[in-house]
């Protein structure tokens, strides 16, 4: 019987885990496996951690032969999209991680596995237990302008607030700690991301150059 399968991650610290037991499931019955990644922040307002995540995810999910779900929750609890998701691509089985919980913890706080029991029926749950570590998406980066950067000369400079028809559009995570424009850009090329160290407005190195 033709089962499709829905890796549930979040902490980047036991994503490969669940996706390799994704794989290990698809495979022994032959359907769809899915990584799906619940965002509470749209995209241009992650921090840069919080993108680099996300390409984590992206590559495991090709890595492991699974198709990549990314969705903003915009204001649901996460049991409710991940029951979407299920509905809208026909799961059968879910694969998620979860630490192990207090009695104090039970009592006030419900886990998300019994909130998906109540909303699913027919779908078996898989559960992994993951380390109690949260992972913490805060960095020393800000959240993401769009910006671009523009060639002056030899280099590319920085460029925030300005429209340029030559310029590179892509999003600038600065780094709270300084008080120059010192961060990362981060160019989106297809289903590739390219980051680039900005150091005082001005690209590191020309890797521009050869494309």
């Amino acid at each position: 019987m033709k089962e499709n399968i829905l890796v549930c991650v979040s902490n980047p610290n036991h994503a490969e885990r669940l996706a390799r037991r994704g794989k290990k499931l698809k495979e022994a019955f032959q359907g769809e496996g899915y990584i799906l990644s619940v965002e509470n922040r749209k995209q241009e307002e992650f921090t840069f951690n919080e993108l680099q995540t996300k390409y984590l995810f992206e590559s495991l999910a090709e890595k492991y032969g699974l198709k990549m779900l990314a969705k903003y929750a915009g204001g649901k609890k996460t049991s409710n999209v991940i029951a979407e998701v299920v509905r809208d691509y026909e799961i059968t089985q879910i694969i998620l991680g979860q630490a192990v919980q207090t009695k104090l913890e039970r009592i006030v706080r419900p886990s998300l596995i019994n909130e998906l029991f109540q909303l699913l029926d027919g779908v078996d749950i898989h559960v992994a237990e993951v380390s109690r570590k949260v992972h913490d998406p805060s960095d020393d980066t800000d959240k993401g302008l769009r910006a671009q950067i523009v060639k002056k000369g030899s280099d590319y400079h920085l460029i925030i607030g300005e429209n340029h028809e030559n310029g590179v559009n892509g999003i600038f995570y600065k780094e709270l700690s300084s008080d120059f424009s010192n961060g990362f850009f981060v160019i989106q090329r297809e289903n590739n991301h390219e980051v680039l160290r900005i150091h005082h407005g001005i690209v590191d190195n020309n890797i521009l150059e050869d494309n």
